[in-house]
Parts: C-alpha cells; sequence; structure tokens
C-alpha cells in the first residue's frame, strides 16, 4: 500500500496509480498541496510504488487584506538597494 499524510490524517492508496489519482480518490484538491516523498517534491504524474510514505503539504493562500497603495512595497522594474529590518543590502 501506499500511505498519503496530510496534516494528523493518514490515507491508503493501491500502488501503482499516479499522484494525481490518488490525490482525488482521497477527495484533496491537487491544487491545494505540495507532495513529497523522502525529502523530495513529485509531481502529479509520478507513479506511487508500493510501501511509498507521501507527505502532503498543505499550500496557504490568501493575504493579510493591505491596501498596495498605502502600502510602502516598491514595485518596479530596478531596485538598487533593499532595505530589510534596518539591514542595507546591495543588490
Amino acid at each position: 500500500m501506499v500511505k498519503l499524510i496530510l496534516r494528523n490524517k493518514e490515507y491508503e492508496v493501491k500502488p501503482g496509480m499516479t499522484l494525481l489519482s490518488a490525490l482525488q480518490k482521497i477527495s484533496i484538491v491537487p491544487e491545494s498541496v505540495i507532495a513529497t516523498r523522502g525529502g523530495e517534491m513529485i509531481l502529479e504524474d509520478e507513479i506511487l510504488k508500493d510501501g511509498d510514505v507521501v507527505k502532503l503539504i498543505a499550500v496557504i493562500s490568501g493575504g493579510a487584506g493591505i491596501d498596495i497603495q498605502e502600502s510602502n512595497f516598491v514595485c518596479g522594474p530596478r531596485i538598487s538597494n533593499v532595505e530589510y529590518r534596518g539591514v542595507s543590502h546591495e543588490m
């Protein structure tokens, strides 16, 4: 069997299917997770083998709801200096 782990939940699927098929079988939206096996990311077309343990990392999207026009973001094609927490870095 193949074990898929998302947070505290474990799912088992049959070996020989693709990661995409396995995610669909356990009702997980493929775009909502990043799959890793042995510490390396795997893609949706990866064939799962007997004994595989696939860790699924939830992808978090969204934001703080800030208004970009009122923020201090610098948007432009070229930035010469970046200041991060009071430390200036030349780019």
